[in-house]
């Protein structure tokens, strides 16, 4: 699904998420940034060169959906209540199971800030607070793994952890 001349950046580096993404933003030489999860599977094919030409400061998914090896009540009721808030409240939330957005746009904001639990919520009302435009592309996403999104234990996350530079090896690039 990648276009010609872009760049795929897997970050390993311990850290959390937030830290990987940051480390991955500042390794990427385009100008626009599309982060997807490790956990989820991508279900819809785009065409780049029409959402690109868009107006939008960043983007996000249209649906995410459990695969049926994770389909359980709390996975269904998540996934269900964020594409009521997308699909329904048009509202785009920074959920990076897929979000794009302008280098521009992400430095401007700082990136992630890698002090919180819930930073894809702090990103997008950072997003909002300077009214940035956001869009929906027409990106389904089937997630891989069970997760809860409002646990403040999540493993994921890059607060209260050591954000150390990547070592040799913990950063790969593919380019197309």
């Amino acid at each position: 699904m990648l276009p010609q001349d872009s760049e795929f950046i897997v970050v390993t580096s311990p850290g959390g998420a937030a830290h990987a993404k940051n480390i991955g933003a500042a390794r990427a030489s385009g100008d626009i940034l599309v982060f997807v999860d490790d956990d989820v599977r991508l279900m819809t094919d785009w065409a780049w060169d029409d959402w690109r030409a868009q107006d939008w400061a960043f983007a996000i998914a249209s649906t995410y959906w459990p695969t049926p090896a994770v389909n359980g009540f709390m996975m269904r009721a998540e996934a269900t209540l964020l594409n009521v808030l997308t699909c329904v409240f048009r509202y785009k939330l920074f959920m990076t199971g897929f979000a794009a957005i302008r280098r521009d746009v992400f430095e401007a904001v700082g990136g992630y800030n890698e002090d919180v639990t819930y930073e894809e919520h702090v990103m997008t009302l950072d997003l909002y607070r300077r009214h940035y435009r956001g869009a929906i592309l027409p990106i389904r996403v089937r997630m891989l793994r069970r997760w809860h999104g409002w646990n403040p234990f999540n493993d994921t996350t890059s607060r209260g952890k050591v954000h150390p530079p990547p070592q040799p090896g913990e950063v790969t690039i593919l380019r197309t």
